[in-house]
């Protein structure tokens, strides 16, 4: 953790709150992109990033770096928010396909075309949901081997060779334009 940011986690925790908007403001764009890749529905996407930095600006006294990253533990917030919103607004839905809820506006269907966002969409779906977790985690939400390996509880190395192994096998199920769609999905705008 970067000494500037634990300096900013401590000052909250003893109650300067206002010191809360650096950490916002670094991590804003990513917890959005997380939870956005998993709602795929923009104005959920904006409640759920709200709940996620108050449930953290609240709870900021039970962080503590020995554990992790900060960074792990506002995204762990955040996936917690998504499974909580859909256990309670859409109780049927399984929450292992998170990765995959529709929506009314999806930047992925518009800049690609139907058939390449189709093969994409089938052979995430093939993937086993760990698999699907690192890649999402990696790909989608632009974490850090470190980062996955804390959220998913494995190691480094291990995450990245999953991971690896993971896009080389996907190599047979699609072609090189969706290949090169999907390695390319963190780079498109939002």
């Amino acid at each position: 953790m970067q000494q500037d940011e634990l300096a900013l986690v401590r000052s909250c925790q003893d109650g300067h709150l206002a010191d809360f908007d650096p950490l916002y403001t670094r991590y804003l764009k990513g917890v959005y992109a997380f939870i956005f890749y998993r709602t795929m529905e923009r104005y959920t996407a904006e409640d759920l990033t709200s709940q996620t930095f108050l449930k953290a600006i609240e709870n900021i006294g039970s962080f503590n770096p020995k554990k992790g990253a900060f960074s792990t533990w506002l995204y762990r917030i955040a996936r917690n928010t998504v499974f909580d919103h859909y256990r309670t607004d859409r109780p049927h839905t399984d929450i292992e396909d998170v990765w995959d809820m529709p929506g009314d506006e999806n930047p992925f269907l518009q800049t690609a075309d139907k058939l390449t966002a189709r093969e994409i969409h089938d052979a995430m779906k093939k993937l086993p949901k760990e698999k699907r977790d690192i890649v999402v985690l990696r790909l989608w939400d632009g974490l850090s081997y470190k980062e996955i390996a804390e959220l998913t509880g494995k190691t480094e190395a291990s995450a990245k060779m999953m991971f690896l192994r993971t896009i080389e096998s996907m190599r047979g199920d699609l072609s090189p334009a969706a290949l090169a769609l999907l390695l390319l999905l963190p780079h498109l705008p939002l």
